[in-house]
């Protein structure tokens, strides 16, 4: 027993010495990996956070932050190795980070501190920008030789702060991790706020957005860094390197008229930003925190605020209260008129959520992003509330028409409920299809495999849909082969 527990100790020591060898000495590590090795590696990355993690579920915030980031992509990227993927992690700490491979994370804590669009996409800009550079992947290239899984779960680990797998491969300091292994170096941050400015420019954005932000951060104390912005940890800001972004702002300032944003409308802003604040933190701390402010001064967008909460404590009769009151003092707009519809829903009453959607009027058609990004969100919610009130043919023509739409490509939400429509009408081939996505998106791979061959047995060989599920059957497959080249069962399920 003595022998077996050396053994481990001596590989644990072996490990952690060749990770900190290749991390002290760049000089040494091989070719920078592939184009191909990153994308896999982000992928698995995305599977290691879905069972670690929350995602937003709200399709208007995960809409708003896909806009932008197609935005800054088709307009401000020249040329992009990768498909980027953008993603909302349910966590109220400020942070943000991009993995190889095209994906970029934001926290919805992120939503607190930012005060206009340009200040988030000058976030999500630089974030594109160090993958573009591929900054990440050269320190990978550090322990490009142990499997890939065993590098996404070590990339995970580090990027939400959990020593625990850390210590399983014999890195014991959490701290090293991130200073040595993913913290940027300043001429990475250089080369990152250079190129981040130009997409930035390119794609009509202000630039002092991202001047704004990151000036507002660095007056934070370092306590608070460590406890809410955990960016600053792997994004260090320097004097220098805030006089750095000033001039890069000065430079890329133009007099030329701007795109239009996705959401001039400050109303629409304040709202999103109201929502992910709600969203990201325990309505348990909400609800008292909101009502002693109502004692104090009333104010339309804290009761605003305190009837979501209350929703997400399920006290349904309470929130209609406090939302009557906040849209009573509120500008008339149709999107409110969404959440109350929202908070009908959710309390159970489908009658009364229907007959408010169908009262709410979309321009048509929409003039900005944003109308096209609530109106989505409504025939989400019509599609769900028609499949509880004994229509779901109609709730399955509705996701139908969704299910095209780029922005629920990666949500497994949408694909959850989409088949539990299916379900119900009997289409049993096209629920474990859905189904099988919802779990693959999950990053479980196993359920996502178990109804992708249901759906075979289900389906027609000729359709579409049995190509496609055979098609990511095989994918899924081999995704586990490279993982895992020798088998076994070590391939961690999702919680």
């Amino acid at each position: 027993m003595k022998i077996l527990k050396l053994k481990s100790s001596i590989v644990r020591f072996v490990i952690f010495f060749l990770v900190l060898f290749f991390i002290f000495n760049p000089s040494i590590t091989y070719s920078l990996i592939s184009l191909k090795e990153e994308v896999e590696i982000g992928k698995e990355v995305l599977r290691e956070l879905s069972s670690q993690v929350k995602f937003i579920e709200d399709i208007e915030l995960v809409a708003y932050v896909n806009s932008i980031g197609q935005t800054l992509k088709t307009r401000g990227v020249d040329f992009s190795p990768f498909d980027f993927h953008f993603f909302l992690i349910k966590d109220n700490t400020f942070n943000a980070f991009s993995v190889p491979g095209g994906y970029i994370f934001i926290n919805s804590g992120v939503f607190e501190s930012i005060n206009s669009e340009d200040e988030l996409a000058g976030i999500i800009a630089h974030e594109m920008a160090h993958n573009l550079c591929r900054h990440i992947a050269r320190r990978i290239e550090t322990i490009k030789r142990m499997q890939v899984l065993t590098t996404a779960t070590i990339l995970a680990a580090i990027l939400l702060g959990n020593p625990k797998v850390i210590n399983a491969v014999g890195i014991s300091s959490i701290a090293l991790a991130q200073t040595k292994l993913l913290a940027y170096s300043r001429a990475d941050e250089e080369e990152a706020d250079r190129t981040g400015f130009q997409i930035l420019s390119r794609a009509g954005y202000n630039p002092w957005g991202m001047v704004n932000i990151m000036q507002r951060l660095a007056r934070q104390s370092n306590f608070a860094i460590e406890l809410n912005y955990r960016y600053l940890l792997t994004h260090p800001l320097p004097q220098e390197r805030l006089n750095y972004l000033i001039l890069l702002a000065q430079k890329y300032t133009s007099n030329k008229t701007p795109v239009n944003l996705i959401c001039p409308d400050k109303v629409y802003f304040k709202r999103l930003c109201i929502k992910a604040t709600v969203l990201s933190t325990d309505p348990e701390s909400l609800v008292p925190t909101y009502k002693e402010e109502l004692e104090t001064k009333e104010n339309p967008w804290t009761r605003y605020a305190l009837a979501l909460a209350l929703g997400e404590e399920r006290f349904f009769k309470e929130a209609f209260k406090e939302m009557q009151k906040a849209l009573a003092k509120l500008p008339k707009k149709p999107y409110f008129l969404l959440d109350l519809a929202e908070l009908y829903f959710r309390a159970g009453d489908y009658t009364s959520a229907l007959k408010i959607i169908n009262n709410i009027k979309i321009p048509n058609p929409p003039k900005y992003g944003y109308q096209k990004i609530y109106s989505l969100k409504l025939k989400y919610l019509k599609g769900r509330i028609l499949a509880e009130t004994g229509d779901p043919y109609s709730a399955y023509k509705m996701f139908k028409d969704l299910e095209s739409n780029p922005v629920l490509e990666t949500d497994p939400y949408f694909y959850f409920y989409f088949g539990r429509i299916c379900s119900q009408l009997g289409k049993v081939g096209e629920a474990h299809f859905y189904f099988a996505k919802h779990y693959e998106f999950r990053g479980d791979y196993f359920a996502a495999i178990y109804h992708y061959k249901k759906a075979l047995s289900f389906l027609p060989k000729t359709d579409k849909m049995y190509i496609e599920a055979k098609s990511d059957l095989k994918k899924l497959n081999k995704s586990l082969k490279n993982v895992n080249p020798e088998g076994g069962s070590n391939y961690r399920r999702s919680n």
